[in-house]
This record gives structure tokens, sequence and C-alpha cells, in this order.
């Protein structure tokens, strides 16, 4: 009975022994294993730290990278105005550019225009002014036979104790003193007529009358005539250039035959049914012509030449026609459209 007491406190015994070596055991790795942690744990915060440390510089790092970001694109935003406005600056030079090529091109036409206006104008002062002009072989003929007369007149005069007698009478039917009038106011109406723009038909006939007087004057043998058809109105009302019917009737006088007693200058003037003003001069020839001519004074380049010009130039539809007719006859028409 002892002898099993003692199997069972033997079994005890080494199951206690069984279970202090287990504990122990159970301890030493539990010692160990916390060692092991220990220093498992002194590895991880080392390592950890050494993490740390690697991301704190990789947040500094990509701080930076996010700055050197920030400015990259700052500087993309500011290179991407200075394109736009570069962009702008180019176009806004581009219309300066364009618009200065216009102007100087509009510019340049309005030079052009100011010098074609101008050398038109000059060409029509030229023209009126050629248009305007006694001929000086016409002057020359009247104060010439001016001359001839007074020196006749004066021959005529006698002396005796230092009284004067006339002896016989002057041929003439117009006395020298009233020619030279004539001239002179002819001269003068002239002169005044390059700073007219128009005159009345009234007016510019007052100064035919003269012209024709003249031709009278010089051309005693000649038949010369003025029928005016103009109504008092019409004469007062309608203008044209100053000198307008001058060319034809020194065209008749310098190139008619008006010498010869059935010599002649007929003027006519009227208004036709298309309210067109016809002024028409017909005079002698000293030969028959076959053919119509157109007279013109080649030297001077006045008369029915400058004539002409002057019509073309103020007087457009108007119509300026010459030629010859039967009987040793030439006609001068003349169809001018104004304003009435």
């Amino acid at each position: 009975m002892e002898q099993g007491l003692f199997d069972d406190l033997l079994t005890e015994d080494d199951l206690l022994l069984i279970i202090s070596i287990v504990l122990f055991i159970a301890f030493v790795i539990a010692f160990s294993r916390n060692i092991f942690n220990v220093y498992k744990k002194r590895a991880y915060k080392k390592e950890n730290n050494a993490l740390k440390e690697y991301v704190v510089a990789n947040e500094k790092a990509v701080t930076g990278y996010s700055k050197q970001l920030r400015d990259i694109e700052k500087l993309e935003k500011e290179l991407l105005l200075r394109h736009e406005k570069s962009m702008f600056l180019e176009k806004e030079l581009k219309t300066i550019k364009r618009n200065s090529e216009k102007k100087i091109s509009t510019l340049g036409q309005e030079i052009n225009h100011q010098q074609r206006a101008f050398e038109k104008y000059a060409d029509y002062k030229s023209v009126e002014a050629n248009n305007t002009r006694l001929g000086a072989h016409f002057i020359k003929n009247v104060i010439n036979q001016v001359y001839m007369d007074l020196e006749s007149a004066r021959a005529n005069y006698k002396t005796i104790w230092g009284v004067h007698y006339k002896i016989g009478k002057s041929e003439m039917g117009i006395p020298p003193i009233d020619a030279l009038k004539n001239i002179f106011n002819l001269l003068d109406y002239n002169v005044a007529a390059l700073n007219k723009t128009a005159i009345s038909i009234t007016e510019e006939l007052k100064y035919v009358e003269m012209f024709l007087e003249l031709i009278r004057y010089l051309k005693p043998n000649a038949k010369i005539e003025l029928e005016d058809l103009l109504n008092d109105e019409q004469r007062s009302t309608l203008e044209i250039k100053p000198t307008l019917f001058f060319p034809f009737v020194e065209n008749a006088l310098k190139h008619g035959s008006l010498n010869d007693e059935n010599s002649f200058i007929t003027i006519k003037l009227e208004q036709n049914e298309h309210n067109k003003l016809n002024y028409s001069l017909i005079n002698s020839a000293e030969v028959q012509l076959e053919h119509p001519v157109k007279i013109t004074d080649t030297e001077s380049g006045f008369g029915l030449n400058a004539l002409e010009q002057l019509i073309n130039t103020y007087y457009p539809g108007s119509k300026l026609s010459h030629e010859a007719l039967p009987n040793k006859q030439y006609i001068s028409r003349l169809t001018l459209a104004i304003a009435s």
C-alpha cells in the first residue's frame, strides 16, 4: 500500500517535474521570444526610422518637385500669356501695316487724282486762255488800217497861215477812233474773260457786235449780218463761256473771202426744240471746197481747234461741225447743250 502511495507520489513528482520543466521551457521560450521581440522591435524601429527618414526625404523631394512643378506651370502660363501677347502684337502690327499700306495707297491715289485734276485744270485754263485771245494778226490789221486812215486824214488837212482846212472826205464809214475804242474794249473783255466762268448771251453778243464792226471796218465790201432769234429772257438767263463765239468770227476773217462785192458773213443764233443753243456762221470762201475741211490755226493752236477742246471739256453732249457749201460758201455750226 505504501508502495502504491509512493508510486502515486512519484508520479505526482514526475508530473510536477515535467510541469516544471515544461514551464521552464515555456519561460525560456517566452523569455527568448521576448528578447527576440525586443531585438526585432529594435530592428523594426531602426528600419522604421530609416523608412521615416526616407519618407521625410521623399516628402521633401516631393515638396521640392511640387514647387518646381508649380514654378514650371507658372512659367508655362507666363510663356502662354507672352505668346498670346506676341500673337496679338503681331496681329496688331499686321493690321497697322495693312492700314498703313491702305492709307499710303489711298494717299497715292489722292495725289495722283490731284495731279490729274491739276493737269486737267491746267489744260482747261490753257484751252480757255487760247479761246479768249484775239489773233495778233487781226489786231495788227485793224491798227494798221487805223494808221492808214489817220495818215490819209492828215494828208487831207492843209494849213494856210495857221488855219487848218480839209480837202475831200474820208472813204471809211467808221472813224478810226471808234475802231481803236472797239479794240480796247475787246482786249479788256478778253482779259476779264480769264477770271470769269460764265457770261450772259446778251453781254457776249455785245462784244461779238464790236468784233463785227471791226471786220466791217477792215472789209467794207463784205455784208455782215447777225440774226439773233433769242428772246430777252433767253439772252439774259442763258450763260456761256466768255468769248465762246469769237473763234467762229475770227476763223471766217482768216480763211474766208471778204474783199469781193458779194462777200459776206452771216451769223444765226437760236434755241432749238431740244432746248439746245444753235449758233451757226456762214461765210464766203475763196475757192469751192469739194470736201468738208476742218479749219484751224495750226501755228498757234487757237481758233476752232481750241474751241473744240473747250466744248468737249465744259459742254458734254454738244456738237461742233464744219462743212463746205455750194457757191463758194463755208459753214461752222455749234449745237450747245447748256442749262437754261
